[in-house]
């Protein structure tokens, strides 16, 4: 969301940078391409770049970003990454990074920062990564401070007992001192009791494991995301559709839950699809509600919108070593969130050429993820500007998401322009549209002009880039946003 209209910057005129596909784009402004990684990335191999190349891109971007902007502000942004996002190893990597340096407050930074104890012995193991391993003294008094405050359930429940650094470890370093603690310690702290507990207890037994399963759900023990998560095991134990209408289907849709849980919509498509013979009509209804909710969280937005999403082959890469699901399905999430959301919509997919596509908004929104996601035989290349070319009416807003490694303009018959171009064109003939950029790939460059105060640069695929668009919309920047709104004292 932050562009370079906000900063004074040297001018660009055209574009500066070449794609990795060989296509006319411009590189991002340094706090453009940091906020991508620490807002989405998972560094980890993707279809262009290594995750060790990503790494250190990053590390050289935070010190850039820091330069400019301050050690605060990189404090500040992970902590949102950490705790707005839920953003895990990229924030716990940028929390190891600040450990040598100075700032402001520094120990409260790291007592707030952690989301979940775990994040004290992640951080520690990252600092083996980034620097000498030497722990400051305000990491150490601030995890302290933190793991001082841990009652006896999130003790147990994260012991760590398998890791380089275990909660013992953890507990042993920053000196962390509480009744819980010297509980721990003297291993007098009873067993937590956990969903993943009470599963384990039964053991071999799988009419014992169904039998738990049914009194979780019946006493309604399991966070929200575990309770979608384990969908399958839940529905395999079920004893009637009964029990699952009364007992399952209301937790399913509890807009509370979903909304405390922090889930993504990407998340709750994640358990309709391992669903696979557990399907349940039921079920799938209540998860397209839950669906709704998840993206519910976008404001209204006025006027007309249009989606354009990249189906090419780079797209087919997956979002993460330890996911089924490719950044095209994600993008076709979001794509869907939005579609679903707004009042006046319409949706293009591209890869060589481009098809117009419409969908029933108050269908399966499953079904509608499927079908934005399929090819149609529009190519595997990456033209933006056959997109362009399919729009013949003026948008409010344009949503581009892409991994933005379009194809260059040499040797092909249909005609490939800049992505930057097409835009400009589609702006003389049919007037000024903003254009959301969602950068799915994380690398380097992007296709439009990031001094066009237009274009906004989003990256963070969940439920909090509803919030930035209706920001963006209300002309402030990234960076303003973070420093006016989040404090980790």
């Amino acid at each position: 969301m932050y562009n370079m209209a906000n900063f004074n910057k040297v001018k660009s005129t055209g574009p500066n940078a070449t794609s990795y596909e060989g296509g006319a784009v411009y590189n991002k402004n340094v706090v453009e391409d940091w906020t991508n990684f620490l807002f989405s990335s998972f560094l980890e191999n993707r279809y262009y770049e290594s995750g060790s190349e990503q790494m250190k891109r990053y590390l050289a971007l935070t010190d850039a970003v820091a330069q400019e902007l301050g050690y605060e502000f990189v404090a500040k942004a992970s902590f949102f990454a950490r705790n707005e996002l839920g953003m895990r190893s990229i924030a716990q990597l940028t929390a190891a990074y600040l450990n040598d340096k100075t700032f402001a407050d520094k120990r409260a930074y790291f007592r707030n920062f952690c989301h979940r104890p775990d994040d004290v012995a992640e951080t520690f193991a990252a600092i083996e990564n980034v620097g000498s391993g030497k722990r400051s003294h305000a990491l150490v008094r601030g995890f302290g401070d933190y793991l001082s405050n841990l009652n006896d359930y999130q003790l147990g429940k994260y012991k760590l007992s398998n890791k380089n650094y275990n909660m013992f470890d953890c507990i042993n370093i920053c000196h962390a001192h509480s009744k819980s603690i010297d509980k721990y310690k003297a291993g007098l702290l009873e067993a937590p009791e956990t969903w993943e507990i009470k599963i384990s207890a039964a053991g071999s037994d799988n009419q014992a494991k169904e039998r738990e399963w049914r009194t979780l759900v019946e006493k309604n023990s399991l966070g929200y995301i575990a309770l979608i998560r384990n969908l399958r095991n839940i529905l395999q134990s079920a004893p009637s559709l009964e029990w699952i209408e009364t007992f399952l289907v209301p937790q399913i849709e509890n807009e509370d839950a979903i909304r405390k849980s922090m889930i993504y919509p990407y998340q709750i498509y994640c358990a309709y699809k391992n669903l696979n013979q557990w399907d349940c009509m039921n079920v799938v209804a209540a998860l397209d509600k839950a669906f709704r909710v998840a993206a519910g969280n976008m404001p209204e937005l006025p006027g007309s919108s249009v989606i354009m999403l990249d189906v090419s082959g780079s797209m087919d890469d997956r979002i993460s070593r330890n996911s089924n699901m490719t950044i095209k399905e994600v993008g076709a999430v979001y794509a869907a969130a939005i579609y679903v959301q707004s009042k006046d919509c319409d949706f293009v997919k591209f890869g060589t050429s481009a098809k117009k596509d419409s969908y029933f908004k108050y269908g399966n929104v499953f079904q509608m993820i499927s079908r934005m996601q399929a090819n149609d035989n529009v190519g595997y290349g990456t033209n933006v500007s056959a997109a362009y070319r399919e729009l013949n009416r003026h948008y409010d807003r344009i949503f581009l998401i892409s991994d933005m490694q379009i194809m260059n303009n040499r040797g092909y018959w249909y005609g490939v322009q800049s992505g930057d171009t097409a835009y400009n064109l589609y702006c003389k003939h049919y007037g000024i549209a903003k254009i959301y950029s969602f950068d799915l790939g994380n690398y380097k460059t992007q296709t439009n002009n990031p001094n066009n105060p237009n274009v906004f640069l989003f990256t963070a695929l969940n439920d909090k880039i509803f919030d930035f668009i209706e920001i963006a919309e209300k002309g402030v920047n990234l960076v303003d946003y973070i420093n006016e709104n989040y404090s980790y004292v």
